[in-house]
């Protein structure tokens, strides 16, 4: 999977509202990469 179909995948299971934890395992992000897509949420 690309990096940015990871990302995107991640933020719309963020958007869901799945536990933090479920999203690190689904998408094989970085609880880094979890927290910048965090705040770039909050934002929009």
């Amino acid at each position: 999977m690309a990096r940015t179909s990871k990302i995107d995948y991640a933020k719309e299971l963020i958007k869901a509202g799945l536990k933090r934890e479920l999203i690190l395992k689904m998408t094989s992000i970085s609880e880094y990469e979890y927290s910048l897509i965090q705040r770039e949420l909050a934002t929009v």
